[in-house]
């Protein structure tokens, strides 16, 4: 080995060794991915705390719920420096919307990676604060979806990929509504793309039993793979996507049958929103606004470029054999306009109301009992 050679070997390992501290001060920087995870759990539900049923003029009955989805933007550092004081206005709003008798009867959280960000959930004062996936679960193999030839050869640990789960899922739903069940499931580890992957990124569903209520209510809530934020190519970055939507699909396919609201993760019609099992299901509408009406609602078809236009991110229902799902409302809040800038996602409020006729007594039974003291709303 002549002495350019050996200059250009000291170079490489030099190069490599700065490559592997500058990983492991990343990975040493890291927040414990654990720390920020909240759940609540009650062994009743309060009905003053329920929406009222009311009749509608064709004889059916009927209950609104309030529905807000945020993706908070609670990243730790150092993918964010300091994000303390507007995750603490949200928390805020949110616990005076709840003094006023106006919280949101159902709330979806996307990135609640940090304890700043979790504790919005605790400031609402729900009794069911579910958490998604942990950041130790894995899926068993036997329940991953295919990959793309060749994708898992083509991780790269430097872009975050094939070295571990740092955080959790980050995904949260609270509510008040009695819980039957619930399960949340995390993708492959290796269907993930990039930065994402150090996120044990995945779903869950809460299946619940209302009063007066004849069908369950599921609410399915979803975070998948970034397209710019991830760092890698954007092909990659898709194939992640639509490999978790077929995982996700999984996921609802073992839930109960009946009505449904999910916050599914819509926001730039992806690769996954094009497969998959609501892209395929007529009956799935997106909540999207009526033309030239501040809120009125509207739903949608899936491939309703309009509606992916009009809202950054976009909440989906479903109506059941016996429970109908409308759209009432919906809008954009903490957008510039509708409240101060605090995330770089907007909030999605929407007002939808369940319908239906008859009741069925037999569902009250696998319900939550009633508590014996009120609380405060």
């Amino acid at each position: 080995m002549d002495r350019a050679e050996r200059r250009i070997g000291r170079a490489l390992a030099r190069t490599a060794a700065i490559l592997a501290l500058a990983a492991f001060v990343l990975w040493a920087l890291l927040p414990d991915g654990e720390a920020a995870r909240i759940e609540r759990r009650a062994d009743c539900y309060d009905p003053a705390r329920l929406p009222p049923i009311t009749p509608l003029a064709d004889g059916r009955r009927a209950m609104r719920l309030r529905v807000l989805l945020y993706n908070v933007e609670g990243l730790p550092f150092p993918a964010r420096l300091e994000r303390k004081y507007e995750l603490g206005r949200i928390a805020a709003w949110l616990e005076r919307r709840r003094a006023s008798g106006r919280a949101p009867d159902i709330l979806f959280l996307h990135k609640a990676f940090t304890p700043a960000a979790s504790a919005i959930a605790r400031a609402g004062d729900y009794d069911w604060i579910l958490p998604g996936p942990s950041r130790g679960v894995r899926r068993n193999p036997a329940a991953a979806a295919p990959r793309p030839t060749g994708y898992d050869a083509g991780a790269r640990w430097f872009k975050g990929e094939a070295i571990g789960k740092r955080l959790d899922s980050g995904l949260y739903i609270a509510t008040d509504l009695p819980l039957f069940i619930d399960e949340a499931a995390p993708f492959s580890t290796a269907a993930c793309a990039g930065y994402d992957c150090l996120a044990n990124k995945g779903g869950e569903v809460a299946t619940l039993i209302i009063p007066g209520v004849p069908e369950p209510l599921r609410l399915f809530n979803t975070h998948r793979n970034s397209l710019t934020p991830s760092g890698v190519a954007a092909s990659r970055a898709e194939a992640a996507h639509r490999v978790q939507t077929y995982e996700n699909d999984a996921l609802l396919a073992q839930s109960m049958a009946g009505p449904m609201i999910a916050a599914g993760d819509f926001n730039m019609r992806r690769a996954g929103d094009r497969t998959g099992r609501f892209a395929s299901d007529p009956g799935f509408r997106l909540i999207a606004p009526q033309p030239g009406n501040a809120m009125a609602a509207r739903s949608a078809a899936m491939t309703d470029d309009s509606a992916w236009a009009a809202l950054q991110d976009l909440i989906g229902v479903a109506s059941g054999s016996r429970v109908e799902v409308v759209p009432l409302a919906v809008t954009s809040l903490f957008d510039g306009i509708h409240g101060p800038r605090l995330s770089d996602h907007n909030a999605t409020y929407a007002v939808v109301e369940l319908r239906w006729r008859g009741d069925d007594p037999r569902l009250a039974r696998f319900a939550p009992p009633p508590c014996k003291r009120p609380k405060a709303i």
